[in-house]
């Protein structure tokens, strides 16, 4: 089946909608011609704008630049805007579960590793030149005080490394690299039921997420983040089991909120059994509400 194209979205207000559609009529037939529902229309970064996703595969997004379809990164940074959507595709939904992860913990981590390491073969190396000028045995009674001031030296070079590893290790038991409310990378692990083909369908993660000020610990606003993920082709009335996972940048996990949105390879949206103002439409109500569209359209455009 077809899925109306985005310039079939919502080109009035709900409202008027909602009085010019009989939601509440009791005859609505037993296979909906189509389903009203609030999504988003998604655009990606390429160079300094964003253009409108026509399509998403394996490692690209496709963007439609004007004159000429632009292919960017999977790992571009996208915008999404709140919009009602009418679709004719649709996608039970058994079960969606996010979950997060931060890799710039590791990150953080692995460098303080690398720090213990380094810093080790430093003094390795320290120390071997400073032996290598000793004349004799510093540890002798009869010891040069040249070579007790080498033997100084080394030793203070010894304290020192032992005493960065020390604390380094404490550091890496108690946490201190991680960051623990902060996420940069979101899992999700779903099933769900699409009931028409859906060729080529990716999904657009979107995460909501609290601004504090850094000195203050203030709040400052909300932020979001974006991003594209290829799924495949789904076949209508398989099982699908999800397996998602995105990174953006660091985010207050404790803060933030998810949505997926579901769209076909043609850049299509498809509505969901969670998503949000999800509304079953007789085949007229869909004719009634393209109708409408198209009649604002035209007086928007004249």
């Amino acid at each position: 089946m077809k899925t109306f194209h985005s310039s079939e979205c919502l080109a009035v207000s709900t409202a008027f909608i909602l009085l010019a559609i009989p939601w509440m009529s009791g005859q609505q037939e037993s296979e909906p011609g189509g389903y009203l529902f609030f999504g988003t229309s998604v655009s990606a970064e390429a160079g300094e704008s964003h253009f409108p996703i026509v399509s998403v595969d394996k490692k690209n997004i496709f963007v439609d630049a004007g004159i000429d379809v632009k292919k960017v990164s999977l790992r571009a940074p996208c915008r999404v805007r709140a919009e009602l959507m009418l679709s004719e595709g649709f996608a039970d939904v058994l079960e969606m579960k996010f979950t997060t992860s931060s890799m710039t913990n590791l990150q953080r981590s692995a460098q303080a590793v690398s720090d213990m390491q380094f810093s080790a073969v430093q003094s390795e190396i320290a120390v071997s030149m400073l032996s290598s000028q000793l004349e004799g045995d510093p540890l002798s009674v009869d010891a040069s005080p040249a070579d007790m001031a080498i033997q100084s030296q080394i030793e203070d070079v010894q304290q020192n490394n032992s005493d960065f590893q020390s604390s380094m290790q404490d550091s890496l038991d108690m946490g201190t690299f991680e960051a623990e409310e902060l996420a940069d990378t979101v899992h999700v692990k779903g099933t769900i039921i699409p009931r028409t083909d859906m060729p080529g369908a990716y999904c657009i993660i979107v995460v909501d997420y609290d601004i504090h000020n850094l000195e203050t610990g203030e709040m400052e606003g909300r932020g979001r983040f974006a991003r594209a993920k290829y799924i495949g082709d789904l076949l209508a009335e398989e099982i699908v089991e999800l397996r998602v996972r995105v990174s953006t940048g660091e985010f207050n996990k404790e803060t933030a909120e998810f949505q997926m949105h579901l769209f076909t390879g043609d850049g299509e949206q498809v509505a969901m059994s969670n998503s949000r103002g999800l509304k079953p439409l007789t085949p007229q109500e869909v004719a009634t509400f393209r109708e409408l569209s198209a009649k604002t359209s035209l007086r928007n455009n004249g």
